[in-house]
């Protein structure tokens, strides 16, 4: 969004904001997807003999990650509804057999000429009124929302899946099934955020290499492919 609002050129910046909405709708469709699944899967950890018979706080987790989900969904598809489509109005059959006084290239020119304006409005909403050369943070805070949702619906989800793992430790501190499992699920949870946080760091360094705001990431990622 800042590239946008900061780039002079108009054309490029229409160009820009295409490309932006497009990116969007495929965040917002896979908010739905993402959202859709977390969904049932926890409806069915509800029936987990560990979520009914151990601590409240999973069966508490997991509902919170239910209504997350649920609010992300409905929040993307209303982003898919409100995004700057590629094109505004699709010239159609009808449009053109009842309209005799216009012909179809005044049509189009007149189509394009709205859809400039629209898009220069577009962006001058995107433009904080105070900082003319950053987006506005309301228009940001709404934007990422959904995605924020479905990052805190994860979250739900994970506090839940340690409630129903290490609760029955915690109630019962001997070395047992219960123990044994705690153990276990917490060496490959260890794991899992190594193998997270390491893979997050390299794909950042490889994707960030032109970028100016990483030029630590980008010597310390070419230090790692020299030792490769």
């Amino acid at each position: 969004m800042t590239e946008i609002i900061r780039e002079p050129r108009p054309e490029l910046q229409r160009r820009l904001l295409r490309q932006w909405a497009r990116t969007k709708t495929s965040e917002s469709s896979y908010i739905q997807v993402a959202g859709g699944f977390l969904f049932t899967t926890v409806a069915s950890c509800l029936q987990w003999p560990g979520t009914q018979n151990g601590h409240w706080s999973a069966t508490a987790s997991f509902y919170a990650c239910m209504l997350f989900a649920l609010v992300a969904i409905i929040m993307g598809s209303q982003q898919l509804l409100v995004l700057p489509n590629e094109r505004l109005y699709e010239s159609d059959k009808d449009f053109e057999t009842s309209t005799a006084l216009e012909s179809k290239d005044r049509y189009d020119r007149e189509l394009k000429e709205y859809e400039k304006q629209y898009q220069q409005a577009v962006v001058d909403r995107l433009r904080d009124t105070r900082h003319g050369d950053r987006p506005n943070p309301f228009l940001v805070f709404a934007l990422q929302a959904p995605f924020m949702l479905l990052s805190l619906s994860v979250i739900a989800f994970l506090a839940g899946l340690c409630s129903v793992i290490f609760a029955p430790l915690a109630i019962q501190p001997v070395w047992g099934d219960n123990a044994k499992i705690a153990v276990e699920c917490g060496i490959f949870g260890i794991l899992c955020i190594v193998i997270f946080f390491t893979s997050s760091f390299l794909l950042h360094g490889l994707f960030s290499l032109q970028l100016d705001h990483g030029p630590k990431m980008r010597s310390l990622f070419a230090c790692l492919q020299s030792s490769a």
